[in-house]
């Protein structure tokens, strides 16, 4: 198990990063190092991670934003790395969606026995596989579908190595309004400012911007909410109808 456990170190302080990777791959781990949020953020979207060990203080992104995208993302255990140790910051970092805190200095007995706990939760999560049954039939092959319009978004921004915070200073555009739409959220967001906000997106990622209107366009149709927005004031404008009718009768 420790050999196929491959884990993403983002830390900016040298020493302390090969003092990590270390004692990882001592304890018969694979690790990589990170030394910023943003080449951070390029080796989690170039491969595949099953534990992060996140520094908070990073001189680009701070290890508080990352750890909140990566969270937006994936459900990878997520232990924080850090000098502070006050009861707000360790409360702040898990609200974010850190599955656990390390101060610094720690030991390494402390630092590979808190990886291994990770391990072992992550491992009580992950699906039992089921056994194929005795006669399967071979499966036809299925059409390749396009990635949907909030795919094709989220990895253009995983590609370009921004994050969506980085994203909300470039375009002004609220950054729960972007994770709601690369999510395909799209109802989260003002009806108003959905054409207006995807167009801005769309051209700051550098994305056709016709495949992200159809998916949106499919949510909306699909949403009983959309409906109803759409119907209530012609509602309003019967019920006060017949409120006159009612009057001039009376």
């Amino acid at each position: 198990m420790n050999g196929t456990t491959h884990i993403l170190v983002v830390e900016d302080d040298p020493a302390i990063g090969r003092l990590l990777l270390m004692h990882l791959r001592e304890a018969g781990w694979q690790a990589i190092l990170a030394n910023t949020g943003m080449a951070g953020l390029r080796l989690w979207a170039s491969d595949c991670f099953q534990i992060v060990l996140l520094d908070v203080m990073l001189p680009d992104l701070s290890g508080w934003e990352l750890c909140q995208q990566l969270r937006a993302e994936s459900n990878v255990p997520i232990l924080m790395l850090t000098a502070k140790a006050s009861d707000d910051d360790v409360v702040r970092g898990l609200n974010l969606g850190a599955d656990d805190y390390l101060t610094k200095p720690f030991s390494q007995a402390q630092l590979i026995a808190r990886v291994q706990r990770l391990i072992q939760r992550q491992a009580l999560l992950e699906p039992v596989p089921r056994l194929p049954s005795l006669a399967v039939e071979p499966a036809e092959p299925q059409p390749t579908r396009p990635p949907s319009g909030a795919a094709l978004l989220r990895e253009a921004r995983q590609k370009a190595g921004l994050s969506l915070y980085a994203a909300e200073r470039r375009t002004g555009i609220r950054w729960d309004y972007l994770q709601a739409i690369e999510q395909g959220a799209f109802m989260q967001i003002p009806l108003k400012q959905i054409k207006p906000l995807l167009l801005q997106y769309c051209e700051l990622l550098q994305v056709d911007a016709r495949p992200v209107f159809a998916h949106a366009q499919q949510v909306y149709l699909a949403s009983p909410e959309y409906h109803q927005r759409r119907n209530w004031p012609w509602l309003v404008a019967v019920s006060c109808i017949i409120v006159i009718v009612i009057v001039m009768l009376w």
